[in-house]
């Protein structure tokens, strides 16, 4: 009866000194047209969707970060290059698939590209999908790659790994330097 207390006991305690956060999620109806509430539209095919882990200093809070690389076939209100990646909300986000063609709304800040969880994303299937813009269309015109920026995007805490990595290094550094002291 004492350890099931104590359980009870130190649940509630835990539960209290380290609550879970929930987040809602409650998206306002967009007013037409809807391009007015984004600083950008984009016609593309998705080349590669990868989740980060992003971490503010060594000891910092670690937030999953989705992010999409698009093929640009066209884009509205502003011109932007072949490719570009942008941010999706990792828990409210469109779910993307890569070799599929989107209809996506992003909001861009210094070249940074996200897309909202409430801005609507439309599959497009051929261009007659594609709904009409009453804005002006560009096509992309400055060729860039930007699969290797992809490739730095890991959803791995590597963070212990390197921490046993150091100390592995460090061990076999001492070790080495004992033996030599040692023998000499």
């Amino acid at each position: 009866m004492r350890l099931l207390l104590l359980t009870i006991l130190c649940t509630l305690s835990l539960h209290t000194i380290f609550p879970q956060q929930a987040q809602a999620l409650s998206c306002a109806e967009l007013e037409e047209p809807i391009i007015d509430n984004f600083d950008m539209a984009v016609v593309g095919t998705v080349l590669n969707v990868k989740n980060d882990i992003v971490q503010k200093g060594f000891t910092g809070t670690k937030e999953t970060k989705k992010y999409v690389l698009l093929d640009v076939e066209k884009s509205w209100k502003t011109e932007v290059a072949t490719q570009l990646i942008f941010e999706v909300d990792f828990t409210w986000g469109h779910d993307f698939e890569k070799n599929k063609k989107y209809l996506v709304y992003l909001h861009e800040n210094n070249g940074a590209y996200t897309n909202s969880p409430c801005s609507p994303v439309t599959v497009v299937n051929s261009g007659e999908d594609v709904p009409k813009i009453a804005e002006k269309e560009f096509t992309p015109t400055q060729e860039v790659n930007l699969k290797s920026k992809m490739w730095f995007k890991y959803d791995k805490d590597l963070d212990l790994l390197f921490v046993l990595l150091l100390v592995t290094a460090l061990s076999i550094f001492i070790w080495k330097w004992r033996a030599k002291r040692a023998g000499g």
